[in-house]
């Protein structure tokens, strides 16, 4: 379950800001919602379900997303390449002179196994400065491991399955069969390191996805219609809501724009290649399979049709379902930016609701979006919002609306007009379409 998140000096983040999951004990206020889990451990009483995170085009939003993938795949993807791919791809801040004028640095602490973990990264160069993972097993944070560079420093009796790994040189203890670019701790899950094999696989349950294209879950989602019965029946309890009675996966073959009558190819080895490129795929088919939906005639018949000739909206709620699902049956995290696109804003909130109502283990879920209808009390307690602004040396800023603590007692359910009035920053370019006009007719 993650606990908060903090980057610093990547991408429009230069100085350093932290998201939490953290439920607000300093409000009075009364929500009748069941968007928290209740811990009541290490200092933290409640952990929320499901954030949402608002700003204009540009702000920032999508690159939360970024930072928390880029940390995952530095930490699950660093041994799978002889390069320094991972580390490479974080970008610092640009918008100054000196690039790494501090390091580009990553921090994230959640619950796994009964106990709290804070594991943090700085880059610098391509190549790790610092790395640290403590943790809390009672009341007291521990140490485990802190590297510089490449000398460490860690705890023999919580942490010892870093010994295989280390030699004694002097007064320092040294990193060996390492890499500058490879965090240490994925380097001892590979190893079958107990407390970094917790780390590696809580960060394996992070799954980020983009709500502007469904192919890069589309898959999944079939594949569960039709091997999951459990999804199969919990989907389809949802989908009666939009008048689909049932969902068949039709398999039929790929077919690839080849032809070897192309007149235009004139060169006759291309000619050649072509004719037996077209053999092979006619001798070795290539097999797809797509959703159809099963709906309700008039005349009471059930009729089959294929996803594609729904709406755009329909179709990605119904590849959605997979991942939602996924997350809540095996108490992963989901992050969905862009969650809004497509979507009206009542099937919106049917998402969220329908989220936040049905999960009970220790998933969560974390938003970005436009729609400023989702800014309601009826969704969203206020430390479930947050905003994303930049400022006027283009950094972008991350802050929650517990902090606008004067706009604490303001009656109605909606927070949206105070947002869009600029009460919270973060506004949209444009207030309303009126405005837009406006600028565009000069």
């Amino acid at each position: 379950m993650l606990v908060d998140f903090s980057v610093q000096n990547f991408t429009s983040f230069n100085q350093m800001q932290e998201f939490s999951m953290v439920a607000s004990t300093s409000t009075k206020e009364r929500v009748e919602l069941d968007n928290t889990y209740e811990i009541n451990q290490f200092g933290i009483k409640e952990i929320l379900k499901s954030a949402a995170i608002f700003g204009a085009n540009g702000s920032g939003k999508s690159n939360v997303v970024m930072a928390i993938g880029a940390l995952k795949s530095l930490l699950v993807r660093s041994l799978d390449t002889n390069s320094d791919e991972t580390t490479s791809n974080i970008i610092p801040f640009l918008l100054k002179k000196d690039f790494f004028d501090f390091p580009s640095e990553f921090e994230v602490s959640f619950l796994a196994e009964g106990n709290l973990y804070r594991y943090g990264i700085s880059i610098e160069n391509d190549s790790i400065d610092e790395e640290w993972l403590y943790w809390t097993k009672s009341s007291r944070e521990t140490l485990l491991f802190h590297r510089k560079k490449q000398t460490l420093e860690f705890n023999n009796r919580s942490f010892s399955e870093a010994k295989i790994f280390t030699r004694k040189e002097g007064d320092e203890i040294v990193i060996e069969k390492t890499k500058t670019s490879v965090p240490f701790v994925s380097v001892l899950a590979k190893f079958d390191g107990e407390k970094s094999n917790i780390v590696f696989n809580w960060f394996k349950k992070v799954n980020t996805i983009s709500g502007l294209r469904e192919f890069g879950f589309r898959d999944f989602t079939t594949n569960l219609f039709e091997k999951d019965e459990s999804f199969r029946a919990w989907a389809l309890d949802i989908l009666k809501s939009f008048q689909i009675d049932s969902i068949n996966i039709v398999e039929f073959d790929k077919e690839f724009p080849i032809n070897k009558k192309n007149k235009s190819i004139k060169n006759e080895e291309l000619l050649d290649v072509v004719s037996k490129l077209e053999g092979f795929l006619e001798k070795n088919k290539i097999k797809e399979k797509r959703i159809e939906v099963v709906k309700k005639g008039g005349n009471g018949e059930m009729y089959s049709i294929p996803l594609s000739m729904e709406s755009e909206g329909t179709q990605k709620l119904i590849y959605l379902l997979g991942p939602i699902y996924d997350v809540m049956a095996n108490d992963k995290i989901l992050i969905i930016d862009e969650f809004d696109n497509k979507f009206h804003t009542l099937l919106c909130k049917f998402i969220i609701d329908l989220y936040n109502k049905k999960s009970f283990g220790s998933s969560q879920i974390i938003l970005t979006c436009h729609d400023t209808n989702l800014l309601t009390k009826e969704l969203f307690r206020r430390d479930q919002i947050w905003f994303v602004e930049k400022n006027e040396r283009h950094e972008s800023e991350l802050y929650s609306l517990v902090e606008y603590k004067e706009h604490y007692a303001r009656k109605g359910n909606s927070y949206s007009k105070d947002y869009l009035q600029g009460k919270y920053g973060a506004i949209p370019l444009f207030k309303d379409i009126s405005e837009l006009g406006e600028k565009l007719n000069g």
